[in-house]
C-alpha cells in the first residue's frame, strides 16, 4: 500500500482529531444516495493525491455500532460467557474486519489486473489503492449492518418463525442486503475514471436472486441458519 494511501497517523490514535459528525453524514447518505459519498473521493484525488479517506472516523464508528448490535444479540440469546465473547470477536474481528479485508483484495486485484483503462503511452499509468477498495467495503458495510443487524434484531419473533412467510421475508433480508452490498461496491468503483466495466461487481446479484428463489422450494430460513451458528440451543428453542 502506497503512503499516499495511508491513513493520518496522528487522526488514528486521537480522537478529537476525527470528524465523526461528516462520517455520520456519509452513513446517512449510504442509504440513500450512494453515489454522493463516493465523489467524495474525487475531491481527495485532487487535492490529496489519493482516493482513500485519511480520516478513520467512519471505521470507528461503525466497529463500536458492530459491537453494540452484537452485545444487543448476547442480551436477547443470553449465550454462555464463552459464546458470548465467541459471538463478539467473530463478528468485528472476522466478519468485519478481516472478511473486509479479503474481499478489498480480492476488487483491488480484479480492478488492477482487468479493469483499468489504457491511457496514453506517455502518462503516468495509475492504479486502484488497497485502502479505497477497503473504504469501499466499508461503506458497502453499513447498509448490510443496518438490514442484517438492526431490522433482523426488531423481525427477530417473527423471522424465527418456521412457517412459509417468515422464512420468504428472511430470506428475502439477506438478498436485499447482500445485493445492496454488491451495489454499494459497484457505485464506488464505478467514480474511478481510470476503471472500466465495473458492472462486473454487479454480477454476483443475479446468483443472489437464484438463491432467493430456491429458499421458496428449500426449507431453509437464513436467520435462523446464521443465528443458530452462534447460539443454537436458543435459536432452537424460540423456534418450537
Amino acid at each position: 500500500v502506497s503512503t499516499q494511501s495511508t491513513w493520518d497517523l496522528k487522526r488514528a490514535c486521537r480522537f478529537t482529531l476525527m470528524d465523526f459528525d461528516f462520517a455520520l453524514s456519509q452513513m446517512v447518505q449510504l442509504c440513500v444516495a450512494p453515489h454522493s459519498v463516493f465523489r467524495a473521493s474525487q475531491h481527495r484525488k485532487l487535492t490529496k493525491n489519493h482516493w482513500s479517506r485519511d480520516d478513520p472516523a467512519f471505521v470507528v464508528l461503525q466497529v463500536s455500532f458492530i459491537i453494540s448490535a452484537t452485545l444487543a444479540y448476547i442480551v436477547a440469546f443470553s449465550p454462555s460467557p464463552s459464546q458470548a465473547i465467541k459471538y463478539l470477536i467473530w463478528e468485528v474481528v472476522v466478519h468485519y474486519l478481516l472478511f473486509g479485508m479479503m474481499i478489498a483484495t480480492l476488487t483491488w486485484y480484479v480492478c488492477n489486473k482487468y479493469l483499468l483503462t489504457h491511457g496514453l503511452s506517455h502518462s503516468t499509468q495509475q492504479e486502484v489503492e488497497w485502502l479505497y477498495a477497503f473504504d469501499i467495503h466499508c461503506n458497502a458495510y453499513l447498509p448490510l449492518f443496518l438490514m442484517l443487524y438492526v431490522v433482523q434484531y426488531l423481525l427477530l419473533p417473527i423471522l424465527l418463525n418456521a412457517a412459509f412467510f417468515p422464512r420468504l421475508l428472511a430470506n428475502g433480508l439477506y438478498a436485499l442486503a447482500f445485493s445492496y452490498y454488491c451495489y454499494v461496491t459497484f457505485a464506488g468503483f464505478l467514480e474511478l475514471p481510470i476503471l472500466r466495466n465495473q458492472q462486473v461487481f454487479l454480477f454476483p446479484v443475479a446468483g443472489i436472486l437464484l438463491l432467493l428463489l430456491l429458499s421458496v422450494v428449500v426449507p431453509l430460513n437464513a436467520t435462523q441458519g446464521v443465528l443458530g451458528l452462534y447460539f443454537p440451543s436458543h435459536t432452537h428453542t424460540t423456534l418450537t
